[in-house]
């Protein structure tokens, strides 16, 4: 109606009709060359728009892609992290993690990484970090790579967790540090959080049933061999944890190994010990953690030093029942792969005993 209107209005003024008949006189609109030429073009484009056979369809359907795309922009999830329940983007694609645990879990989840550390000290994750480009360390993340990458998510541990706030100024961060004194828990709590994100449930349940029988079958095998230690040997030193410790929670707790001495104090860097402590302890089992094999740093090698006679005195050089842990263990502790390892190399040693 409005179309007709505009068109009989311009009409009008350009060839009036006499009311007797016949066309009137031209009109002084009609004589101006301009206004002739604008006239004609506004009849054109109106009456083509009044034509269009999509004109009625398209609105709705412009609308409704606009609706699925704010739906898909807006779409979130609210995840557990190690600094509380955060609200994030769901299934971002440009990811940058650093963080080994995390990146070991990811892998296990089919979910690629575009960014990570530059060196990887794990060989299974080998084939995972031929398609994720280096962009700094677990301590310094390389800031001029991330902002050039524009990631839509950035996942971090510990080791980076000071670098929290100016990572978050960049992209969304979670920080995933596992609970290490209850480790198995809190991994198969990082698993659903990560297969919430990126739609990932079927993979993360099938994960953790595998955790779960893992961790069962050394605990099995555990049963009445003895008591344990766990300690760490970096260079010339040597360091205990504890049952609530970060590197002996998960042996202790999780799977059911006795600790030889309960009363280890509780630190990042575990409780200092001697060849002395080591004989007056007399653990059955000894779980060693060799840190500078781990980094790659040069240094003496724990077998070495632990080659000594009071720790030769002890029932777990006796009997052979020395374990040097994965290095996964240290490195990227609270992965699923890292979990499957350690406790199957656990479950391995106590049914090979004598």
């Amino acid at each position: 109606m409005l179309i007709h209107y505009r068109l009989s209005f311009i009409l009008s003024k350009a060839v009036p009709v006499c009311p007797t008949g016949g066309f009137a006189p031209i009109s002084p609109f009609w004589r101006h060359p301009m206004l002739r030429l604008t006239a004609l073009t506004l009849c054109t484009v109106l009456a083509l728009g009044a034509c269009s056979p999509q004109n009625s369809d398209s609105a709705p359907q412009a609308k409704e892609q606009a609706v699925s795309a704010a739906q898909t922009e807006s779409a979130s999830v609210t995840v557990k992290t190690a600094r509380g329940d955060v609200q994030i983007p769901q299934n971002p694609e440009r990811i940058a993690v650093y963080d080994l645990g995390m990146l070991d879990t990811l892998s296990k989840l089919g979910v690629k990484t575009g960014l990570s550390v530059d060196k990887n000290r794990l060989p299974y994750l080998e084939e995972y970090f031929k398609t994720t480009k280096p962009a700094g360390t677990l301590f310094e993340p390389d800031y001029e790579a991330l902002n050039a990458y524009k990631p839509q998510l950035i996942i971090i541990g510990s080791r980076a967790a000071k670098a929290f706030d100016k990572l978050n100024e960049i992209a969304p961060t979670i920080e995933m540090t596992a609970d290490t004194a209850n480790l198995k828990e809190s991994a198969k709590e990082r698993i659903d959080a990560l297969a919430q994100i990126f739609g990932k449930q079927a993979e993360a349940d099938k994960l953790k049933a595998e955790i779960d029988a893992s961790f069962e079958a050394a605990k099995t095998a555990a049963q009445g061999k003895g008591k344990g230690l766990v300690i760490l040997v970096n260079g010339g030193k040597m360091s205990a944890f504890g049952p609530s410790s970060r590197l002996g929670g998960w042996l202790h707790k999780d799977i059911g190994v006795p600790a030889v001495d309960e009363s280890i104090k509780e630190g990042s860097h575990g409780q200092p010990i001697s060849f002395e402590y080591l004989k007056e302890k007399n653990p059955d089992w000894l779980f060693v953690l060799d840190r500078s094999a781990a980094i790659g740093e040069e240094g003496q090698a724990a077998k070495d030093v632990l080659n000594n006679p009071l720790v030769a005195e002890t029932t777990a050089w006796k009997k052979e029942q020395v374990v040097y842990l994965v290095p996964e263990t240290y490195l990227a502790a609270g992965g699923a792969q890292e979990l499957l390892n350690a406790s199957k190399q656990v479950a391995d040693a106590f049914n090979a005993a004598k």
